[in-house]
């Protein structure tokens, strides 16, 4: 389907009582000042010598995948375009299953609970009626929620929004998460049939990722509600898409997007086909001879973002979430919920896969699986053998205290010093007079042997000279910053 790229705005009447302020968020994925520095962002950095940054890979869980096929209704199998959220202590997931388009009932969102991550209840609901019975757990029938994108609001108010077949990007409300009324009759703004919203906490706004058109074909763009309702695109064109780093036969389907220590990480739909390089496309043939060849696979990578506008990503574009080997669940297809959730102190990834690639319908198996990384874990920075180290940005902190997420290996270490503006040690916070750390923690404390800064230069700014060696330090924060100045900093951005 072509995409059409034209601003429109349409009001939507609430129904009694509804209303989209801010929606209940995770605050501990999406932070708020002072945001741990990440080495996804450069500017963390003003000099290194002798480390190498690593973009690290999520892992798959070992006995993938966590929800298979086990009710008629689901067809090929569970997929997870949709939303997995904490909600009273579960997580609750928003799911659909693929292949119902050619079965009884079209566009099915199944809802599941758990309570650790890895065993989820798909619980009878008794809402709708599937084959003369109302023991399943479908929370939607019709075509309108393609991607459901699940909101708490308050705990008798939630929005859901999704993709309809024949009205595009439009909302839903329910009291409870599981029943929903008033889908609206015409669409929030226009796209094609890929869309993923969020809230940002940051601008207090809602952001939609949908699918539109570049020379290089399915690529993304981004719409901006202050009220959840009325839609503006910034950019009448992509803000991303496929660029001269990637290989000739890579579009972009879809890139769900979610807020992440005041920045904002993407996790771009990598699809491997190619497409017409002249001409028009004025029929599907056109666009399956242009693919012919061409892998036709989707996996998943990483992206980043100070502005929803410009995005970054890693030069050698490999995977953040891989395909499985010949044979498995998620051999051919993997797309991700719309944001990861925290479990203890990692980052849970879920996905759908699929065993075939896109197009080919026959005998097509799909599931649910989980990748997980450890938080902040996307990038460090990383020594070997020989000690490597790095300078900090500059900024005031007042208390000598630095809270790392590192991993040290056998016979490695952190350790830092503290400089003044021109990279003079700070008396009485060397190296020498630092506590090393020797283990894998995602919040340690390091410290000096001194506990306070002197007078005069408790304000002023200070940089961090770390040392590593046989070690991972993936992103770290000092105490006692001034917030405010903090916020700014980000605005800069």
């Amino acid at each position: 389907m072509k995409c059409l790229v034209i601003a429109t705005m349409f009001a939507v009447t609430l129904p009694a009582g509804a209303a989209l302020s801010k929606p209940v968020y995770d605050l501990e994925l999406a932070g708020e000042p002072p945001f741990r520095r990440l080495f996804l962002d450069a500017m963390v950095v003003e000099e290194s010598y002798g480390l190498e940054r690593v973009f690290h890979q999520a892992e798959k869980y070992r006995d993938n995948p966590i929800i298979r096929k086990d009710k008629h209704w689901e067809d090929w199998g569970p997929y997870l375009y949709g939303t997995v959220m904490w909600d009273d202590g579960k997580l609750k997931m928003w799911y659909q299953a693929i292949g119902n388009q050619y079965g009884p009932i079209r566009g099915i969102v199944g809802y599941a609970e758990s309570h650790d991550g890895i065993h989820w209840v798909k619980p009878s609901l008794g809402i709708f009626e599937y084959q003369g019975s109302r023991e399943n757990n479908i929370v939607e029938t019709n075509e309108n929620f393609h991607i459901p994108s699940v909101f708490k609001i308050s705990p008798s108010s939630w929005i859901m929004y999704g993709y309809g077949r024949d009205i595009g990007p439009h909302l839903a409300y329910s009291n409870d998460g599981l029943r929903w009324t008033g889908s609206t009759d015409k669409p929030l703004f226009e796209s094609s049939d890929v869309v993923n919203f969020f809230y940002d906490p940051y601008d207090a706004r809602w952001v939609a990722m949908y699918k539109t058109v570049n020379r290089r074909h399915r690529a993304v763009g981004v719409a901006f509600s202050e009220d959840g309702i009325t839609w503006r695109k910034p950019i009448e064109s992509a803000v991303f898409g496929a660029d001269d780093l990637d290989p000739d036969a890579t579009q972009i389907y879809g890139m769900p997007v979610f807020p992440y220590q005041g920045m904002y990480i993407g996790l771009p739909w990598i699809y491997h086909a190619r497409y017409i390089k002249y001409g028009r496309y004025d029929s599907p043939k056109v666009m399956y001879e242009a693919q012919e060849g061409s892998p036709c696979t989707t996996d998943v990578q990483l992206a980043w973002s100070w502005d929803l506008i410009c995005w970054t990503r890693t030069s050698k574009r490999e995977p953040f979430i891989s395909l499985g080997k010949e044979g498995d669940f998620d051999s051919k297809q993997i797309y991700t919920a719309r944001a990861p959730v925290i479990v203890g102190d990692r980052l849970y990834f879920y996905y759908g896969g699929y065993d075939k690639t896109h197009d080919d319908y026959e005998n097509t198996h799909a599931a649910i699986g989980l990748a997980t990384l450890r938080l902040d874990g996307f990038c460090s920075m990383h020594a070997g053998d020989k000690e490597g180290w790095l300078i900090s940005r500059r900024e005031v902190f007042r208390t000598p205290k630095v809270i790392i997420n590192a991993s040290v290996g056998k016979g490695g270490y952190v350790s830092a010093e503290i400089l003044d503006r021109h990279n003079r040690v700070i008396p009485g916070f060397s190296r020498n007079e630092c506590v090393p750390f020797k283990g894998d923690s995602v919040r340690h404390v390091l410290q000096w042997n001194t506990k306070s800064f002197p007078n005069e230069v408790a304000n002023a700014d200070k940089k961090i000279r770390f040392f590593l060696k046989n070690a991972d330090l993936y992103s770290y924060l000092p105490t006692d910053i001034d917030t405010t100045r903090d916020w700014e900093n980000r605005k800069l951005h």
